[in-house]
């Protein structure tokens, strides 16, 4: 799996695309690939571009992953030795603004992920601009929504 995210592709699944002519091989657009990226992404004008996109994504959303495992683990210490002003005053704070920025943040970057964009390329919503208008703007959402109530 790190070699399909990371580096060459193996082409276990066969492509959605015709390789020649850059086409659907099925009309009805119903191929999704399993694992990993598309091998046609890696003979694409756009491959740096969208490669480097989505692991800037996935990092992110694997380092706010990895940022909340330490956090929890520092809940558990305060109470494993009875040190309740850090589980109040440290624990509490962080996980609270971690989930709130970060989790946001990543929560928005999947929902636009699972959203489908074809035909209406220009509704998709900025992620920066969205988080940057969060205090900017006192947390009123520019563009469209991703979901309802956001």
């Amino acid at each position: 799996m790190y070699n399909d995210f990371m580096s060459i592709p193996l082409n276990l699944f066969g492509s959605c695309y015709d390789f020649k002519t850059g086409k659907f091989l099925d009309e009805n657009r119903n191929c999704v690939y399993p694992v990993g990226i598309d091998p046609i992404w890696y003979m694409s004008k756009q491959e740096i571009s969208f490669a480097n996109s989505l692991k800037m994504k996935m990092s992110v959303i694997f380092g706010v992953a990895h940022m909340s495992l330490g956090i929890f683990q520092k809940a558990n210490n305060a109470i494993h030795f009875g040190h309740w002003l850090d589980f109040w005053h440290e624990f509490v704070p962080q996980i609270i603004m971690l989930l709130a920025l970060f989790g946001y943040m990543d929560l928005l970057v999947i929902m636009k992920w699972c959203t489908d964009y074809h035909g209406i390329e220009h509704e998709a919503p900025p992620i920066i601009t969205t988080m940057v208008s969060m205090f900017l703007s006192g947390g009123a959402v520019v563009g469209k929504e991703l979901f309802p109530g956001q």
